[in-house]
C-alpha cells in the first residue's frame, strides 16, 4: 500500500474515532443552556474574588504587582538580570493559576464533576503523553534554530550570554521550567479542557472544534501581529487534536511547556518578547512542520498497540 493510499485510510479512520474521543462526552443531559448560564454567572464571580485576592496581595507587597505584569518589561541588562525574569515568570504564571481555578472550580462546581473530567476523562493521569509532547517540541524548536537564523533572526541565547553571573543561569532554567510549567498547565485547563468541553455542547466535528479553540487560543493573546495570531492558532488547533486523540491534556501541556522554555532559554528572555513585532509570513514555514509532526505524533501514541481503548472506557465527563 503507497503512503497515499495510507493515508486516505488513515484521515477518516482519525476523524472518527477523534468523534467519540471522551473529550467529546456530554457533560450534561439536561437543562444544558440553564447550565451554561450559571457556569458563566459563577465564573464572572470567581474572576471577581481572584480580582480582589490579587489586589490585597499587591497591596501589601507592591513590588509584586510589577513582577506579576511583567510591567518593567524588558529587564534591565544586568548580571543578575536572570533571576528577576524567573521571578516574573513566576509571577505572571500565578496569574495564570488564578484564572484557571476561575474557570475551571465553576465549570466543575456546575456540572458536578470532578477535575479530571476536564483533564483526562476515561482513564488514568499518563505522564509518558506529558514527556513525549516535551521532547517531540524540544526537538522541533532546536531542528528550526537554522531555519529563524537564515531569515535574519539574531541568536542571542540567555544561558550562554557572557553578561550573565554563570551561578544564575543553572537557578534561571529552573525557574523557567516551573513558572512555565504551572502556565502552560493553567492555559491547557483552559482552552484544551474546559472550554474544548463546553465547545462540545454545541459542536462535534473535530476539526472544527480544533479551529475554535485555536482562534479563542491565539484572540486572548492580544498580539495584533497577523503571522503571530495564525502561528498561535495552529499551535491551539493541533494541541486540541491531541488532546481529542488521547483522552487528555498531558500531551499538550508537554508540549506547550517546551515551545515556551525553548523560546526563553534559546532565543530572549520573556520580557525580550515583543508583542506585534513585525514578522514575515515565512516564518510560519516551521510552524507547519511542527503541526505535522505533532500530529503524526499523536496518532502514533493514540493507535500504539498497549494504548487502551478510550471509547471502551465509561466517560466519567456524563453527568
Amino acid at each position: 500500500m503507497s503512503p497515499y493510499e495510507r493515508l486516505v485510510r488513515a484521515v477518516p479512520a482519525a476523524l472518527k474515532e477523534a468523534r467519540r474521543s471522551p473529550m467529546l462526552a456530554p457533560l450534561t443531559i439536561s437543562r444544558p443552556w440553564l447550565k451554561f448560564g450559571a457556569f458563566i454567572l459563577l465564573t464572572i464571580a470567581a474572576f471577581f474574588g481572584a480580582g480582589l485576592v490579587y489586589g490585597i496581595v499587591t497591596l501589601i507587597f507592591p513590588d509584586l504587582r510589577t513582577m506579576m505584569t511583567g510591567e518593567s518589561s524588558p529587564l534591565p541588562e544586568t548580571s543578575d538580570r536572570l533571576l528577576h525574569e524567573g521571578a516574573e515568570a513566576f509571577g505572571m504564571s500565578g496569574i495564570l493559576g488564578l484564572m484557571a481555578l476561575a474557570i475551571l472550580l465553576p465549570a466543575m462546581t456546575v456540572y458536578g464533576q470532578r477535575f479530571c473530567a476536564f483533564l483526562w476523562p476515561s482513564r488514568r493521569f499518563d505522564l509518558s503523553h506529558f514527556w513525549v509532547g516535551g521532547l517531540t517540541m524540544t526537538c522541533l524548536a532546536v531542528i528550526a534554530l537554522p531555519w529563524h537564523m537564515w531569515q535574519g533572526a539574531e541568536w542571542a541565547p540567555p544561558i550562554a550570554n557572557a553578561l550573565y553571573d554563570d551561578w544564575t543561569k543553572p537557578a534561571y532554567v529552573v525557574l523557567m521550567a516551573v513558572g512555565l510549567l504551572i502556565a502552560a498547565a493553567a492555559e491547557e485547563i483552559v482552552f484544551r479542557g474546559v472550554l474544548l468541553r463546553l465547545t462540545a455542547l454545541v459542536v462535534r466535528h473535530p476539526l472544527l472544534i480544533c479551529l475554535i479553540n485555536g482562534l479563542a487560543f491565539s484572540a486572548l493573546h492580544l498580539d495584533p501581529n497577523p503571522v503571530a495570531f495564525v502561528a498561535r492558532m495552529m499551535s491551539g488547533a493541533i494541541w486540541t487534536w491531541a488532546a481529542l486523540r488521547l483522552g487528555g491534556l498531558e500531551f499538550a501541556t508537554g508540549a506547550h511547556l517546551a515551545h515556551n522554555l525553548m523560546i526563553s532559554l534559546l532565543w530572549a528572555p520573556l520580557s525580550e518578547i515583543d508583542v506585534g513585532a513585525d514578522t514575515p509570513w515565512t516564518a510560519l514555514a516551521p510552524e507547519v512542520v511542527t503541526a505535522v509532526v505533532i500530529v503524526l505524533m499523536t496518532e502514533r501514541l493514540a493507535n500504539r498497540s498497549d494504548a487502551p481503548d478510550l471509547n471502551d472506557l465509561a466517560p466519567r465527563g456524563a453527568a
